[in-house]
């Protein structure tokens, strides 16, 4: 039998084939391994960097709950960290794992960490900060300075409609009073009395010299106060001598001369004839001067005329608005404007149109009878010529509609120091003070730094002064008077108030972070660098003192405006200050000057009031939120005749009562509602700042520190099944996987 041969190619293809499907399963598994090693490194990577994070500046957590890194290697952290996640034995004995990482499936080594990017603290302005402030502010609970401040804040919204129709009121008087000063001159040109802008120019004893020359020098009828417009007897008596009845002067010397036998004019012709024409000659060229003046006022008249059209329709819609006493006072406001406009209910309106019409037709007749007499005849038959056509030419000359009212017109015989105060007061403004000598502020102070963190905030930082006119010591200037007269005095606040309460829950938080974390003047217990924390808040001044005296400052303008609203709108205080604003300016028979310092008058009262108030707020008291008459504790004549003793005494002696009130911390809170919460928190971190250098590190800056970062890391892994050897069979053996992974974190 012939041997059998085998042929071995079945051999090498079973073999191929195994060797094919081995490779196959060692790549899959390998795959799934590399899988598990990249979710290793990035695991790795993750936990490394939030490690880091943990190592945050134990101070800046510890006294502000601020997280940040400082005076840390990130880079040199992270690879600590992520070492000991690349060889878990490291810190192992070696009888555990074994002197080989063979029982460690996704061992790999750290070839590279790169820091690609870091984000500062104050990186971007103060919005970081912020948000870490108001998270610890949540912390705290807002609920009760919630209450506090929006009812406080409702009070000033209330008091919104009031404060509106106010300044659009007083802005459309101040406008017309520009009326008066034109009435002054029409007054000396008319009337014939002196005058300069305070009114009537008089002399010690009370009287006035009248002009020589004036329109109603010569008159058409016998001299009365009647027939010369005149309703002031004083005036009248006065006056009485300087007119001159041309009509009858012209009358008699025409009958003499008719009734004259000789061939000469009787002499008391020719003193007639003289009086008159000089009578004609002073009222001329003064009516001329009259018409152009009128034409100022007619034009004056036609312009305003829309304006107060308009405020009239304003009132109507906000009939429903507010009180029904306040109402009917910018009632009483739109009648007197209206008589500027000439179109009183009463009569007493300025006519200055029919006043043009009757002084243009009697320049016309003056013109013509001054040039007729202006030569004096000397024959009989000249005179009888004359005196035959002059009485028929003065016909058409009259007084009508030549009226100006002085009614009201006096001398004032009030010689009291209250007038005196109140006409002081008026002049050169208040001068007071809030601050005695129970009263002792701090002296800390802060040198100037550079690298403070307001410093880097990005925009403008201002500081709220709602009343810039005052100083810090407590005095009020004029032009915060003037202010009032502008009717621009509310405005600002009203305008910060409602930007106050944009994203209001934020705001508060950030007011609860601040408060909570930071003392002011109203605190017992102070350990910062500057005592008044919460006042450099709002000031940023490097003194205590001046940031609590701003504070005051501030303090007094928010209970100024609350004094004056009520002040303004108190029917009974407005009626008072009239009288008053009546008696100072007797000699000027003008209702919106009259009222312009009555609203001064009651500006100055408010303000006393606010002193009072603002005393008894930096003694620790508490004062009622909202101003009414019952709260109000000055009287008219207290106020002007209030000393700053006298004020520190009863500041000092005053309780508190129930009811809604606020302390001096309240209103510090209320203050930084109205200011931005970028000034808040920048301002806020210069504290921090200031406080850790001095207690920790004198080299601490919180531009140093890290909020977050960025970083990449390259790892080489071992590959395990794909660097099996099948005997250089297989194409080259893979070795090694390089793995990269990214990670950005943050607190």
């Amino acid at each position: 039998m012939k041997p059998h041969r085998v042929d071995g190619a079945v051999t090498v293809l079973m073999t191929v084939v195994f060797l094919l499907v081995m490779s196959l399963v060692l790549v899959g598994l390998e795959s799934a391994r590399q899988q598990g090693a990249v979710g290793m490194v990035n695991l790795a990577m993750q936990t490394s960097a939030e490690s880091v994070l943990g190592e945050y500046y134990a101070p800046l957590f510890d006294e502000y709950g601020l997280y940040g890194l400082y005076d840390v290697d990130i880079k040199e952290e992270l690879a600590r960290y992520a070492s000991a996640a690349a060889d878990p034995t490291a810190d192992v004995p070696n009888g555990y794992f074994g002197e080989s990482k063979s029982n460690y499936s996704y061992a790999f080594e750290i070839s590279d960490i790169a820091l690609t990017r870091t984000v500062g603290l104050l990186q971007g302005g103060p919005s970081i900060c912020r948000n870490q402030m108001i998270e610890a502010g949540a912390v705290s609970g807002v609920q009760e300075l919630a209450e506090l401040l929006l009812r406080a804040v409702r009070l000033l919204k209330d008091s919104e409609k009031s404060v509106e129709a106010l300044e659009y009121q007083q802005r459309i008087e101040r406008e017309l009073s520009k009326t008066d000063a034109k009435i002054l001159e029409l007054m000396t040109l008319l009337d014939g009395i002196p005058t300069d802008k305070d009114g009537v120019r008089l002399k010690e004893n009370g009287t006035f010299t009248p002009m020589a020359k004036f329109a109603k020098r010569a008159v058409s009828a016998p001299v009365t106060a009647q027939s010369v417009h005149m309703n002031n007897e004083s005036f009248f008596r006065q006056m009485e001598n300087a007119y001159v009845d041309i009509k009858t002067q012209i009358n008699d010397v025409a009958a003499a001369i008719s009734n004259a036998a000789g061939a000469e004019a009787p002499e008391a012709a020719s003193r007639g004839h003289v009086t008159a024409y000089y009578a004609i000659a002073d009222a001329l060229k003064p009516t001329e001067e009259a018409i152009k003046v009128l034409d100022d006022l007619i034009r004056l008249q036609e312009t305003y005329r829309p304006m107060v059209e308009e405020f009239e329709e304003y009132l109507e819609t906000l009939k429903p608005l507010v009180e029904e006493d306040f109402y009917k006072s910018l009632e009483d406001g739109v009648k007197v404007m209206k008589k500027y406009i000439g179109e009183g209910k009463d009569g007493s309106e300025y006519h200055f149109r029919e006043m043009r019409q009757t002084l243009e037709r009697n320049r016309d007749i003056l013109a013509q009878l001054k040039e007729k007499m202006k030569v004096m005849p000397v024959r009989m038959a000249e005179w009888k010529s004359l005196y035959m056509n002059l009485p028929g030419m003065a016909e058409g000359y009259s007084l009508d509609w030549m009226e100006i009212d002085y009614s009201q017109v006096k001398v004032s015989t009030q010689g009291s120091s209250l007038w005196k105060a109140v006409k002081d007061a008026i002049t050169n403004g208040i001068v007071g003070g809030v601050y005695g000598e129970d009263i002792e502020l701090s002296g800390a102070t802060v040198r100037w730094e550079t690298d403070k963190p307001s410093s880097y905030s990005m925009g403008t930082l201002e500081s709220l002064y709602l009343l810039p006119s005052m100083s810090s010591e407590g005095s009020l200037s004029a032009s915060f008077l003037s202010s009032v007269l502008e009717g621009n005095l509310f405005g600002e606040l009203l305008d910060r108030l409602a930007d106050g309460i944009v994203d209001l829950s934020e705001k508060l938080l950030l007011i609860t972070y601040l408060t909570t974390h930071m003392t002011s003047y109203a605190d017992e217990q102070r350990t910062g660098v500057l005592h008044y924390e919460q006042e450099y808040l709002l000031y940023g001044n490097n003194s205590d003192s001046q940031n609590q005296k701003s504070a005051t400052k501030s303090i007094l303008g928010l209970r100024a405006i609350m004094n004056v609203i009520h002040v303004f709108t108190d029917s009974a205080k407005r009626g008072e200050a009239l009288a008053i604003a009546a008696e100072l300016l007797a000699l000027l028979p003008f209702p919106l000057l009259i009222k312009l310092t009555q609203y001064v008058i009651l500006a100055v009262w408010a303000i006393q009031n606010a002193y009072l108030e603002t005393a008894e707020i930096l003694r620790g008291k508490a004062v009622p939120a909202l101003v009414t008459a019952s709260s109000f504790q000055l009287s008219l004549s207290e106020a002007f005749t209030q000393t700053k003793a006298k004020r520190i005494a009863a500041a000092q002696a005053y309780e508190s009562p129930g009811g809604f009130c606020l302390s001096y911390s309240h209103y510090l809170m209320l203050l930084m509602l109205f200011t931005s919460s970028d000034t808040l928190t920048m301002r806020g971190l210069d504290i921090i700042q200031f406080n850790l250098r001095t207690k920790y590190d004198r080299h601490f800056l919180l531009k140093d520190c890290v909020y977050g970062f960025e970083a990449t890391m390259t790892a080489n892994c071992p590959a395990v099944f794909t660097g099996i050897s099948f005997g250089n069979v297989l194409p080259e053996r893979i070795t090694s996987y390089e793995i990269k992974e990214n990670c950005a974190v943050s607190y």
